[in-house]
Order: C-alpha cells, then sequence, then structure tokens
C-alpha cells in the first residue's frame, strides 16, 4: 500500500459492463469487447475503467473465475444485460468504501490487498461486497513503477 487507506463515498453512475467467467489473461480481448459495445451504443467513457473480482485466484479454478470490467459512460441509459456475450449497462449507487493507491506493477498488488483488509479491519469496519480496482492510469502507455491502481472494498461499521 503506497497510500494512506480512507473511507470514501463513490458517486453514483452509469457503466458499461462485461461479465467474464475465466482466467484473467482474458482482460485485454475483454476491454476490446466491452470499449466496442460502448462506441456501437453511442455512448463515450467518461472515466477510468475497473474490474470487480467475484472470487479469489487459488479458491477456484482458473476457468472458473469470475470478474467484471466496468466503464463509466456519459450519458443515461436504461439497465439491462448482460446479453449473451455477457454485456450491458448498470446503474451504480453510492457505496462506502476502504480505498488506497497502489503505486507499480500489478505483480506487486497483493501486498496492498493485504495491507488494506488488516486497515479495515483494526479501523472497526468489515468488508460488505468483492474488491474492486479502479485503473487510474493506462497500462500500455504508462511505465510499469508509475501505474496508478485504486484498490477498493465496500465496507460497513462493525
Amino acid at each position: 500500500m503506497n497510500a494512506e487507506a480512507k473511507i470514501k463515498k463513490t458517486v453514483p453512475m452509469t457503466v458499461a459492463f462485461i461479465a467474464v467467467k475465466g482466467p484473467f489473461s482474458l482482460i485485454n480481448t475483454a476491454f476490446g469487447n466491452l470499449f466496442t459495445f460502448i462506441a456501437d451504443n453511442g455512448f463515450i467513457p467518461a472515466g477510468p475503467p475497473s474490474r470487480i473480482y467475484f472470487n479469489v485466484p487459488g479458491q477456484v479454478p482458473e476457468q472458473e473465475l469470475k470478474w467484471e470490467l466496468r466503464v463509466p459512460i456519459a450519458g443515461v441509459c436504461d439497465s439491462s444485460g448482460p446479453d449473451e456475450r455477457g454485456l450491458g449497462f448498470r446503474c451504480l449507487e453510492e457505496i462506502t468504501v476502504a480505498s488506497t493507491i497502489h503505486r507499480g506493477p500489478f505483480c506487486n498488488i497483493g501486498d496492498t490487498y493485504n495491507k488494506l483488509t488488516s486497515w479495515i479491519t483494526s479501523n472497526g469496519y468489515q468488508i460488505a461486497g468483492p474488491c474492486e480496482e479502479v485503473y487510474l492510469t493506462e497500462p500500455g502507455n504508462t511505465p510499469l513503477a508509475e501505474l496508478m491502481t485504486e484498490v477498493r472494498f465496500p465496507v460497513s461499521k462493525k
């Protein structure tokens, strides 16, 4: 964890999403499909993309991993999906999260998760939903040491 953890509220937003079941190596293809879906529906990305993890590597086989990519979009649409390709739109409400910034390559992000979950417990909170990574910098255009990822968990007071 490179920055202090904090409790904050997320901003309500509309996102386009793709639900994925399988290894994380599918991320580039999934993002490609998601951005094509956004463009094909006449929307414009309006913020950094994120990934939600619904289960944990090592606890389920790689082919059973369930995760979702999300991209905030400008404009309003009705919630729909996922369709047969896993694509859809969703309105997200404000939630309370514990958050910190991970700086550096993704291969070191596990330490940030461990520190954040410890911080959550020691500060009187409990995890109340799946973890999320918000990609604040673009991996293809950013040196590994300068990557910035917000790691956050929905939380509630114990």
